[in-house]
């Protein structure tokens, strides 16, 4: 999808009453259940078909299934309750009746797999033994491997997608070249893209081993919405849109780390250790538009782990484990729609 956040200002047809409905009467129109943070003054109605509408007391906006924004003004708090204006359901259960007549579901149409460093960027370097010898091992040579391998197996299990290498061979790329190439993929309205980043590991600690998946903090802000594209009257909301548009990427982007670290947990038990899920705003992640993760594989600089990112039947290993947690959350995002069931 090209992720964009449809505005749908729908206004209800013929004389729409000024009245306020209490939050039973809303849960009976919408046939839905609420989750509500208090400290927020946020919450969420969920639907039985899967649709999802999040609100905010005192914002005269509702969000319709993470990416379209109807006019939902005066819900308030009043005695302890929360009141709804009638015009503002009548425009979502508009809004739910126009998707409910378009074809198409949320799709992940694209998968694009960047092999870190490459060229004259060797990456991390380490050192391990074979016998008598003393071997290096660097890190664009790792990561291609897996890389290329990751991309043969996404490519034989979804041969109507699109799944890119930033690199095949040992060439550089810049960081922007790499994340350029996720942005300006073309994809129809319905379909999204993720973006994987793989990369070995180094420290000075030679102790330190293991995999890793990082994705962005929490609270990083990326400019997802070109304010420039929208008339006046929209530009006003462009942050709004921004903030929502960022936490939905937030999610899937922890949702596919999950995957992924789950996946290496049943290929390599025992031979690495799981260092879990980890927050940084790197380039690469935070100029991509999309839902975004950076794999770290092992520790170069770790002996015994150099040794196994040097062999083939390992790295195959780590292909497999990455291959099958894009598969899961594939599998989870479209059968959720996006992850709103």
């Amino acid at each position: 999808m090209k992720r964009r956040l449809v505005l749908l200002f729908l206004l209800a047809a013929g004389c729409a009453q000024a009245q306020s409905l209490d939050l039973p009467q809303v849960l009976r129109e919408l046939q839905a259940t609420l989750a509500w943070d208090p400290l927020s003054s946020q919450g969420h109605f969920d639907l039985a078909n899967g649709d999802r509408i999040s609100f905010r007391v005192g914002s005269p906006w509702a969000l319709v299934n993470y990416r379209y924004l109807v006019e939902w003004p005066d819900i308030t708090r009043q005695d302890g309750g929360l009141w709804f204006s009638a015009r503002g359901l009548e425009n979502v259960q508009a809004t739910l009746r126009s998707l409910a007549a378009r074809p198409g579901l949320p799709r992940i149409a694209a998968i694009l797999v960047d092999a870190g460093h490459g060229g004259t960027d060797s990456g991390a370097v380490g050192r391990y033994r074979e016998g008598q010898e003393t071997r290096q091992l660097l890190e664009k040579e790792v990561v291609l491997t897996v890389a290329r391998r990751l991309g043969e197996l996404l490519t034989a299990q979804f041969p109507d997608r699109q799944v890119q290498l930033t690199r095949a061979t040992d060439t550089y790329l810049t960081l922007e070249e790499r994340a350029g190439m996720a942005n300006q993929l073309n994809l129809a309205e319905h379909e999204a893209v993720i973006f994987i980043s793989i990369h070995a590991n180094a420290s000075f600690n030679t102790t330190a081993r293991g995999y890793e998946v990082w994705v962005l903090p929490s609270d990083f802000r990326r400019q997802l919405i070109d304010s420039s594209a929208l008339d006046e009257e929209r530009k006003a909301i462009a942050p709004i849109l921004n903030v929502l548009l960022e936490e939905e990427y937030a999610i899937e982007s922890v949702t596919l780390a999950k995957e992924v670290l789950d996946g290496f947990d049943r290929e390599v038990a025992g031979l690495s250790e799981n260092r879990g899920i980890r927050e940084e705003s790197w380039f690469v992640v935070r100029k991509a538009k999309m839902p975004s993760i950076l794999i770290e594989l092992g520790f170069v600089t770790h002996p015994e782990e150099a040794r196994l990112l040097a062999q083939e039947a390992y790295l195959q290993k780590l292909a497999q484990a990455i291959y099958t947690g894009v598969r899961r959350f594939v599998h989870a995002f479209e059968k959720t729609k996006g992850f709103t069931e």
